[in-house]
Formats: structure tokens, C-alpha cells, sequence
């Protein structure tokens, strides 16, 4: 009399950890697009803080620059006709605490009263992108906000 005993096949074994070897190969996949995705976020909500509190400092005395003399957009930008506050490469702003205090963004910022506005009202365009190093063409992100700044 035989017995059979029940058991599995190394073509089944092997099919079986292939199919495991695929599946955390995928989900390995998805983790490191979800922490990138993450390190993305976070650059976008700093930009977005850093060009909240230049406005913001702005918004708080738009006509006086006694106190802001290390301020990104200078009160008379925004008193004179639209234009470039920096140069065509943009200006450096924000620290970098992972580069030893270096600049984390380059900045775009275009201000002043025109047409549209009238000579109460100020128009203020910023952009950051980032690594301040690379070229605005070739930024791995950017931020970019318009507001308007009563003229007193």
C-alpha cells in the first residue's frame, strides 16, 4: 500500500517566489515615488512660505524702507513703473540650513504701478525656483505668486 504524501513542487515553489520577488519589487517602486513626491511637497511649501513672508514683510510698510534694507523687493519698486527688480539671472534668497546658511532660492521679482493699477495700487510678480544654482530654464521646481500692494 502507498502512501501519497501531500506536498508542493519546486516548479510551484519558485513560481511562488517569483511572483512575492515581483510584487515588493513594485511596492519598493512606489515607496521611493512616494518619498520623492514628498521631498517635492515640502520644497513647494517652502517656497510658498519664503514668498508669503517677503509679501508679507512688504504689505507691512509699502512705501517705507528705513526697517527693510535687507528686504528682496526695495519700496521704490514699487512706486516706479513695472520693471525687473534684479537682473535677468534673478536674485539669491532664503537659507539653505543643509549648505551651511548659502542661498536655497533664486528669485524673480517684478514690481511697480502701470496701466492696469493706477498710481495707488502696486503690482508685485515673485518666482522662486530652486536649487538657486541651476539656471531658471533649468530648475527642478518653481513657485509663483502675483499680488497687489496699496500705495499709501
Amino acid at each position: 500500500m502507498k502512501h501519497h504524501t501531500r506536498a508542493f513542487s519546486l516548479v510551484e515553489v519558485v513560481l511562488a517566489l517569483g511572483i512575492c520577488a515581483f510584487v515588493l519589487v513594485a511596492l519598493i517602486g512606489l515607496f521611493s515615488t512616494g518619498l520623492r513626491s514628498g521631498r517635492e511637497s515640502e520644497e513647494q511649501v517652502q517656497a510658498a512660505n519664503l514668498a508669503s513672508q517677503i509679501l508679507a514683510t512688504r504689505l507691512a510698510a509699502p512705501t517705507s524702507s528705513s526697517n527693510l534694507s535687507n528686504f528682496a523687493i526695495p519700496a521704490d519698486a514699487l512706486t516706479t513703473n513695472y520693471r525687473d527688480i534684479y537682473g535677468t539671472g534673478g536674485g539669491l534668497v532664503g537659507l539653505d540650513g543643509r549648505t551651511n546658511g548659502t542661498a536655497a532660492y533664486r528669485i524673480v521679482c517684478r514690481a511697480g504701478t502701470n496701466a492696469q493699477t493706477g498710481p495707488r495700487l502696486a503690482q508685485v510678480y515673485i518666482m522662486l525656483s530652486w536649487p538657486y544654482q541651476a539656471s531658471i530654464s533649468n530648475a527642478a521646481g518653481r513657485y509663483e505668486a502675483l499680488t497687489y500692494v496699496p500705495l499709501y
